[in-house]
């Protein structure tokens, strides 16, 4: 299969600290991320597919001083189908209207793959909220270009 392939992941997990940073590691279900908009603002809804088989994302955030980090992630797709990615500019992290979480974001470029992902390229641009207690949830979108 060749051309380009978007993809949306909500990925759940812990982070710990490791060292100057952190280890992640989450997983995520398939799901539809439906948003509409209506009179009343925008509507979204959610709808996880619990049966489902989930890409697991294991990385390493190394921070750069008190907000910006860099990361190397592995997203495992399963089957054999993983992607490589890492920061090519740094990512940043700073805390949010909830004292309790921490906001961040990163683009990640497209290092490497197997299966599905041998030779691919592309970004995947990674939103999360890092909780005061470890919890870890990453809102990515993917766009790749398969060979």
């Amino acid at each position: 299969m060749s051309g380009l392939l978007t993809y949306s992941l909500e990925f759940r997990g812990e982070a710990t600290s490791h060292d100057d940073g952190l280890v992640l590691r989450a997983s995520a279900p398939s799901w539809v991320h439906e948003t509409r908009l209506e009179n009343g603002g925008v509507a979204v809804r959610f709808d996880f597919d619990e049966g489902s088989e989930e890409a697991i994302l294991e990385a390493r955030l190394l921070f750069n001083g008190d907000v910006a980090f860099s990361v190397n992630a592995t997203i495992d797709f399963g089957h054999g189908h993983r992607l490589y990615a890492q920061t090519a500019d740094e990512g940043s992290i700073a805390g949010s209207a909830d004292e309790h979480l921490s906001h961040g974001s990163a683009v990640l470029h497209v290092v490497g793959g197997t299966g599905q992902f041998e030779g691919a390229t592309g970004r995947v641009t990674c939103n999360f909220v890092l909780s005061d207690t470890g919890e870890f949830t990453d809102v990515q979108i993917g766009m790749l270009f398969l060979t």
